[in-house]
């Protein structure tokens, strides 16, 4: 039984999958809350799903980009139960495990994560054979996204109502949107990304598995230094 923990926003998911599938699920808004909530909630999850910590085979973990602190809490409990138990690790990036989510679909897929001050993080992806992502993950604003859209695309991601209106404004119609049902970002996608994985026996090292970020996070000045 894989364990999928995805961290990345202040929406914050738990998956339990098997060989035949997801077994259970939760989705929640968490806020800044990650560290408090997320252990009592992964106790829930198995309880409801008639499993223990015992039966957890592997584990995976949204590597972002998001949140610079919902990031790390996540990455570290995920490393630490590995540790404990000794399971294997996936790490899976969250536009990917976003993309996924709306396939299948003939449309390229534009994936959103807010990362503040007007900012995004994006990648654009295509479903042939399997998903495939056509370029890195990149921090860039929705204008900046706009002016690289050349035809109708979906978008999925961080929608809220200014971030729908700048996709609109720039793009007219051929921005795309998921019904404000399907937006929810489903932990359970992540997991069976990491499952594919699991098959495969393709793992992370825990030593070197590192979130990925596109901002930079805060930092407090160093000691004697003058606020700017």
């Amino acid at each position: 039984m894989l364990l999928a923990i995805d961290t990345a926003t202040a929406l914050t998911g738990l998956a339990l999958y098997g060989p035949h599938g997801p077994l259970a699920e939760s989705v929640w808004e968490s806020g800044r809350n990650h560290t408090a909530q997320l252990l009592p909630q992964i106790d829930a999850l198995l309880r409801y799903a008639g499993a223990a910590p015992a039966d957890l085979t592997v584990l995976a973990v949204g590597l972002g980009p998001g949140s610079w602190s919902g990031l790390r809490v996540g990455l570290s409990l995920a490393k630490g139960m590995a540790l404990a138990a000794d399971l294997p690790l996936i790490g899976i990036p969250t536009l990917d495990a976003l993309a996924y989510q709306y396939l299948p679909t003939t449309l390229p897929v534009y994936p959103l994560i807010r990362l503040g001050r007007e900012r995004y993080a994006t990648a654009p992806f295509v479903a042939r054979d399997r998903l495939e992502r056509l370029a890195p993950d990149r921090n860039l604003t929705l204008s900046e996204l706009c002016a690289e859209v050349n035809g109708p695309a979906l978008f999925c991601g961080d929608l809220d109502a200014a971030t729908i209106a700048g996709l609109q404004r720039g793009l007219g119609d051929r921005a795309l949107l998921p019904l404000p049902a399907a937006r929810l970002r489903r932990p359970a996608f992540l997991a069976e990304l990491a499952w594919q994985r699991h098959l495969e026996q393709r793992y992370d090292d825990l030593a070197t598995l590192e979130p990925i970020y596109l901002g930079e996070p805060v930092r407090a000045p160093a000691a004697g230094a003058r606020p700017s």
